[in-house]
């Protein structure tokens, strides 16, 4: 037969009721999610409101205490606060019924040097750099606004400069520069000392040597001669002590000198006589003079054959001196 709505175990008779049939009354249940009396469980230990709060407060008691002697310890004060901070709210989030008043931290204890020890790491310091070179400074340093640079100059020693003069031009220069442009020719150079005014430059072939008007003696002739078989002479020259007058002869001639080389007659030295005349010779060809004396007007030509021969020009008289000249060949 089929089963109503309210059928079930309690459908059926039961032994006292006469065997009536009919709806029983239903048995008052509790509240709950049990299906029978079978199913029924007591509420765990951890369900108990008197058991989960002494749970709460020791799990809060492990969390918040290590953090706060952490934090008292001022080692690692910033992150282990927020973690014990993170650590209570969750603590209190979880546990609605617990809350614990927070605990005031106190801020960690300033980290302290002794001066030994500042002093051991400025030594360490010292002596890590000790074996190193200082870097150079390149730059400059600051200074206000601007920049100095510091430039260490090393004060230059003594020198001695030296000019090297150039080479004297002489009467043997001279005739050599004649010579290359005419190796053939006859040719004769000279130069003067003038007394206050040295040597002047070398001329040739009849050029004048010395000066006209100036009251200023001749000292010395320089002499060089080129195609004539060289050349010799010799100087008459004022005398302190004269004889009847007259001056006096150097001790002796020059020695033949051949072509393109100097030899001098007369003294260019400070205090050395005035020259009143000269005597010179050829060895070939002849050789040729035009004199000027000491306030008188320019002589005639003289010439000679060559040696034992010789031409003379100038005066015997000791109070006139040779002031010009000029030679031929």
């Amino acid at each position: 037969m089929g089963l109503g709505a309210d059928s079930g175990p309690w459908s059926g008779g039961r032994a006292g009721d006469g065997g009536r049939s009919g709806p029983l009354p239903r048995p008052v249940r509790r509240a709950g999610s049990r299906q029978s009396d079978d199913e029924f469980e007591g509420p765990g230990l951890l369900s108990r409101p008197l058991v989960v709060g002494p749970v709460a407060l020791g799990v809060a008691a492990l969390v918040i205490i290590p953090l706060v002697v952490l934090g008292s310890g001022g080692s690692d004060d910033g992150g282990n606060q927020e973690q014990a901070a993170a650590g209570s709210s969750a603590s209190a989030e979880a546990s609605p019924s617990l809350t614990a008043p927070p605990r005031p931290i106190s801020p960690p204890p300033p980290v302290t040097t002794s001066p030994s020890a500042e002093d051991d790491a400025k030594d360490k310091d010292k002596g890590k750099d000790k074996g190193k070179p200082k870097p150079k400074d390149t730059t400059g340093t600051q200074s206000g606004g601007g920049v100095t640079v510091t430039v260490t100059a090393t004060a230059p020693g003594n020198t001695t400069t030296v000019t090297a003069k150039p080479p004297q031009d002489t009467a043997a220069t001279a005739v050599k520069r004649l010579a290359a442009s005419d190796p053939s020719g006859r040719h004769i150079c000279y130069r003067a000392y003038v007394s206050g005014r040295g040597w002047q430059k070398p001329v040739c072939d009849g050029t004048m040597a010395g000066t006209t008007g100036q009251n200023r003696p001749i000292k010395a002739l320089n002499i060089a001669v080129h195609g004539v078989d060289g050349s010799a002479g010799n100087a008459f020259r004022h005398s302190a002590k004269p004889v009847d007058g007259r001056g006096e002869w150097q001790p002796s001639w020059t020695a033949v000198t051949g072509n393109g080389k100097n030899y001098t007659i007369g003294s260019p030295k400070k205090d050395a006589p005035n020259m009143l005349g000269f005597a010179l010779n050829v060895g070939s060809g002849e050789i040729c003079n035009t004199i000027r004396l000491r306030q008188r007007d320019w002589g005639g030509r003289v010439c000679s054959k060559p040696r034992p021969e010789f031409v003379f020009g100038g005066t015997l008289e000791n109070d006139v001196w040779l002031e010009a000249v000029k030679l031929t060949v």
